[in-house]
């Protein structure tokens, strides 16, 4: 396997959503943490509950911490040490952010919601050099940057279930490195527009399991087929 190309679909990570800007949840947040005006504060459901009661599909919003959680695995994961792994964060309002492969993600988060905060407002981070985290488009864009032999959606609702052993083998068995997109948000399914992106959609285990489990899985399994823990 030359590499493993993991998405992280429908992500819980936004700014404040334009008809939040003037709540004064927001406002005040804002104000404690400098940011003012809000265009640029990281939604947050820790922190923005209240305002949030109202928004379309609020239960899958406002948890930047489970991206956090997803990245800290996979970046510091032996197989991004041995330049097996790329990740791709897609978020809820369809935009894609590339993660070099030698980012090291803060292990603070409020260092990492900060973090979050610059990249919306620049399209890049750090702005001058060479990027940690760059904004590059919508969904298509790692599609076709990465040109995947199959684009897979790990999903417990409508996913075939098969052992991990076998999905790992068939991983390893395509030409081209696939494509894995797993969802990073707390709760409810799949928008209908990502499953019809899916070349197969797959069920790793008969449990529920949430985003920081599924790579624990998967990233472990791989690592100990690829030889890379011995």
């Amino acid at each position: 396997m030359k590499e493993l190309v993991i998405l992280l679909a429908e992500s819980a990570l936004e700014t404040i959503p334009r008809e939040l800007l003037n709540d004064p949840v927001i406002i005040n947040d804002a104000r404690k943490r400098r940011e003012n005006p809000p265009r640029y504060l990281i939604l947050d459901r820790a922190r923005h509950h209240r305002a949030m009661l109202g928004l379309p599909r609020a239960e899958k919003r406002g948890r930047p911490d489970i991206v956090h959680q997803a990245l800290l695995l996979i970046q510091g994961s032996i197989l991004a040490y041995n330049k097996l792994v790329k990740t791709y964060i897609h978020t809820t309002n369809n935009l894609v952010i590339y993660v070099d492969p030698e980012t090291r993600v803060p292990r603070n988060y409020n260092n990492f919601i900060g973090l979050m905060s610059q990249l919306f407002r620049e399209g890049k981070v750090p702005p001058m050099g060479k990027p940690l985290f760059s904004i590059v488009g919508g969904i298509n864009h790692a599609f076709n940057a990465e040109l995947p032999d199959r684009k897979i959606l790990l999903d417990d609702v409508r996913g075939r279930e098969i052992p991990m052993s076998v999905f790992i083998d068939y991983v390893l068995s395509l030409k081209k490195p696939p494509l894995v997109m797993i969802g990073a948000f707390p709760r409810g399914s799949f928008e209908e527009s990502t499953y019809s992106l899916a070349d197969d959609v797959f069920r790793i285990s008969r449990y529920v399991m949430d985003t920081a489990t599924i790579l624990c899985r998967l990233l472990s399994a791989l690592e100990m087929r690829l030889g890379l823990l011995a």
